[in-house]
């Protein structure tokens, strides 16, 4: 599983959820967050360096948690695996379409998948005639990865970018962004009880854990590769999610994917 840092986790959280006995290898490519305001080229170049160093450890599947690696790889095209690359855009953008019930669709998501327009895309495949409000929200990534995801500041940016969704009459939101179910809170206080609020990452989780019944139990590691500070992430991390890490590693990401 990849993510440019914290992000992933509600990804990670979902799965163990859902399959406890499986093994989990996450890279936390906090060297280069935020991805959201790179090229789409230099996201894809990151994304697909972090898949070969995970195929090193012969997963069974790779869970691509990030949303802004997801548009990357569908604007520069997804990279060489000998494993099943899955992605969070395509099951968010099924799981709002049948949640709404106007066909006014929002979307909440840095400002590189925005750009790329990759959930509207994937939002009109499933619904032709729906009506999508797409909000960037560059601070919110910064945000959590700061430690600040309870904060008034976090709250405040919240606000902020629900105001275009509520004008525009959404009764179905998408979380675009693997970071901003970390501010779910703030969100239901933003959109209220009527508005659907959908997390792409749960939707994936459930879609993987298909993916691997009957490839056989293990003992439920959980392990964590880290680009940037290992020991602020872990901090965060448990901080954040309450995850259990039995494995801890810095490891410097270089765009051939070798350590």
């Amino acid at each position: 599983m990849l993510d440019s840092g914290l992000g992933g986790l509600t990804v990670l959280s979902a799965l163990r959820a859902l399959s406890s006995d499986t093994d989990i290898i996450y890279f936390a490519d906090t060297a280069h967050v935020p991805y959201g305001g790179r090229e789409m080229s230099d996201v894809a170049s990151l994304g697909g360096a972090i898949v070969k160093r995970l195929l090193v450890h012969n997963p069974s599947v790779i869970v691509v948690a990030s949303g802004t690696t997801c548009a990357a790889f569908e604007s520069e095209g997804w990279p060489a695996s000998a494993v099943p690359l899955v992605g969070v855009v395509s099951y968010g953008a099924a799981a709002a379409v049948e949640a709404s019930k106007n066909g006014r669709i929002g979307v909440v998501a840095t400002f590189g998948t925005v750009k790329s327009g990759v959930f509207e895309r994937e939002i009109l495949k499933f619904r032709a005639d729906a009506q999508v409000t797409s909000v960037a929200a560059p601070s919110l990534v910064p945000i959590v990865e700061s430690g600040g995801w309870a904060s008034a500041r976090a709250r405040d940016a919240v606000a902020s970018v629900c105001g275009p969704l509520i004008r525009s009459g959404c009764d179905t939101v998408i979380l675009g962004c693997t970071h901003f179910p970390h501010l779910l809170a703030w969100f239901l206080a933003a959109l209220g009880e009527r508005v659907s609020i959908v997390d792409p990452g749960a939707a994936c989780a459930a879609n993987v854990a298909q993916m691997i019944v009957g490839f056989g139990s293990s003992p439920g590691t959980m392990s964590f590769e880290v680009s940037g500070d290992k020991d602020e992430f872990a901090a965060h991390a448990i901080s954040l999610s309450g995850i259990r890490i039995d494995s801890l590693r810095h490891v410097a990401l270089r765009r051939d994917g070798t350590v």
